[in-house]
């Protein structure tokens, strides 16, 4: 290493630093990787998004909502996969839409089966398929679930995967569930990182009137609108507290959502479950992740079925060849938008009506909409985001396209059976579910 006149060369002293440099590093103990933040999911039960000051809504509904949204990611598009609450959240908790888990309607009581004493049959959660707790327990996750929604429980398999569930009656409030992860404060502590769930009811039918939210009119559409928007005000309240005393400030990926939205007569009906309009499929999506992602709004569609590949992505576990969704994280990290155009796909089974389905397929800003029954609808979402003017007629090839999309992607997904779970129509339940409107 020596030069002509005995000289070490300048290389030759970088060669040897470089060499001793690597021996230190290999010796050195491993520093532990950073902690991973605690995940916590918040799903607000029929909660529609433009119902939220954050998409323009006139109202407070949602002071503190607005704040969080300030600091985090907004996705102004995002979508659910159906108008009822089991086939919703089941597509959070697997990744597929509807028509492939199978999870079609839930605690559903048509005509015939209102008898108290009989036997109601409820397609569960697919077996082979690992749930959004599985997934994050075996990320290494304590995960801790709460709900007061008839359908979220352990009878159609929505329980697997939580060290500790708590399934409250459908008249609890958020407060009531507020104070019950309150609880486990020194168990989501002592068992970080921990992924926590919960499930509000409110603001689903029947709508209270919550002091001092509420503000009583004469007219009584302007009152149901006022209580709806009086619950969305009491979550909201619920939520700030819970960010301040279980710290979700620091060290914490908080996702507010919901499963679906709800109708006040936009296209002449009342409550969910009936139509695949943008009311019923356009929910909230805000991701708060401080020091993780910078604060940004995503105009690009979004779905339900992306929350479970972007936790997977984001916690280090594999993909999974099944999920219907894509990861969020480009999006997140200020990426680019898809510029393939994906399809977004929602599904409605009408059991009341003898079985009638919806289906809908939302592409960039088109969204076609058919039944079994005939319909066939297109709109222009860009132009009339509130759909209004049925372009079939004078888009036909359009149309067409989004047909075929509809109709073959459907034909050929794959499928997964959960089996079905049974249980009694007792005269508890069957006034929670009338309560609910679930009786058709």
């Amino acid at each position: 290493m020596r030069t002509i006149d005995g000289v070490i060369s300048m290389k030759s002293i970088f060669s040897i630093a470089a060499v001793a440099a690597a021996i230190g590093a290999l010796l050195a103990p491993a520093s532990p990787p950073p902690p991973r933040p605690n995940v916590v999911i918040i799903l607000i039960d029929t909660l529609r998004a433009d119902h939220l000051p954050v998409y323009g809504y006139p109202r407070d509904t949602a002071p503190f909502l607005a704040r969080l949204a300030a600091k985090s990611v907004v996705f102004s598009a995002a979508q659910s996969t159906s108008a009822w609450t089991a086939p919703a959240t089941a597509s959070l908790f697997t990744s597929l839409y509807p028509f492939q888990h199978h999870v079609d309607t839930g605690f559903m009581v048509t005509k015939q089966m209102r008898e108290i004493g009989q036997e109601i049959r409820l397609n569960r959660l697919p077996q082979d398929v690992p749930t959004l707790p599985e997934v994050m327990k075996g990320a290494g996750y304590s995960t801790f679930g709460v709900t007061a929604n008839v359908n979220i429980g352990a009878v159609m398999g929505f329980a697997r995967g939580f060290d500790h569930f708590r399934h409250f009656p459908s008249d609890a409030t958020a407060t009531a569930l507020a104070e019950k992860a309150r609880q486990w404060d020194r168990r989501l502590r002592a068992g970080s990182p921990y992924f926590l769930y919960m499930h509000f009811l409110d603001p689903h039918a029947p709508y209270r009137e919550n002091a001092p939210w509420f503000v009583p009119s004469a007219d009584p559409d302007a009152n149901r609108v006022a209580a709806y928007d009086s619950e969305i005000r009491l979550v909201d309240s619920v939520l700030e507290d819970l960010y301040r005393t279980l710290g979700w400030d620091r060290d914490t990926l908080l996702i507010v959502l919901a499963d679906h939205g709800e109708e006040f007569a936009d296209h002449g009906g009342r409550g969910h479950g009936h139509t695949l309009f943008s009311e019923m499929l356009h929910v909230p999506l805000i991701v708060h992740g401080p020091g993780l992602f910078a604060p940004r709004r995503v105009a690009e569609p979004v779905g339900l079925i992306d929350v479970l590949p972007t936790l997977r992505d984001l916690t280090g576990t594999p993909a999974d060849p099944r999920d219907e969704g894509r990861s969020l994280r480009p999006l997140l990290e200020g990426g680019p938008a898809d510029v393939e155009r994906r399809s977004l796909f929602a599904h409605l089974l009408r059991r009341d009506r003898g079985g009638r389905l919806l289906h809908s397929v939302l592409r960039g800003r088109w969204k076609y909409i058919e039944g079994t029954s005939g319909d066939q609808l297109l709109f222009d979402l860009a132009h009339d985001p509130r759909e209004t003017a049925n372009l079939v007629k004078t888009s036909p090839a359009l149309a067409g396209q989004l047909r075929t999309n509809l109709r073959e992607s459907v034909r050929s997904a794959k499928t997964f059976a959960g089996g079905h779970a049974a249980t009694v129509l007792d005269p508890s339940t069957a006034e929670t579910l009338r309560a609910l409107g679930y009786v058709q």
